[in-house]
């Protein structure tokens, strides 16, 4: 058999989501330099999965776990993710001394990001029937300017 050395380089899960949403989210996980373990990935499901109830239309994330071996540093891990969801991704990175610490506060500011994206896009819809609404009320009153 014939397996390619990115078939050993990158890991995919998928996580099931709630019934009310159709299709699953691919997770991708990669380490450059650094194992990734069952428990690292089950940490990477479990924090990036409570995340999707603020995109629930991304399709999937990018997880990469790098070690920095060129210069003894204390934050020598870096985590990034890149979460592909339609319109422009979401991307967040962060280093620290321990992947999991990394990995916790780059969810942190995956989750805040998407709030906000999703909670301009709920003021954007809001206003924008609010104008309509306004609109339709003006026109109502003042005829010749229709």
């Amino acid at each position: 058999m014939n397996s390619s050395p990115l078939q050993n380089f990158v890991s995919a899960r998928e996580l099931p989501v709630e019934p009310s949403s159709n299709g699953h989210l691919d997770i991708l996980t990669r380490g450059d330099g650094i194992e990734v373990s069952e428990e690292l990935r089950s940490a990477v499901v479990q924090k990036i999965g409570r995340v999707r109830q603020y995109a629930p239309r991304a399709f999937r994330v990018r997880v990469q776990f790098h070690k920095d071996r060129s210069k003894p540093s204390a934050d020598q891990y870096r985590v990034t993710v890149h979460y592909e969801v339609p319109g422009n991704d979401v991307l967040a990175e962060h280093s620290a001394h321990d992947p999991l610490t990394a990995l916790d506060v780059v969810a942190e500011k995956i989750e805040r990001r998407l709030r906000k994206r999703k909670t301009a896009e709920l003021a954007r819809r809001l206003l924008g029937k609010t104008r309509n609404a306004f609109a339709s009320r003006y026109e109502a009153a003042n005829p010749k300017h229709n």
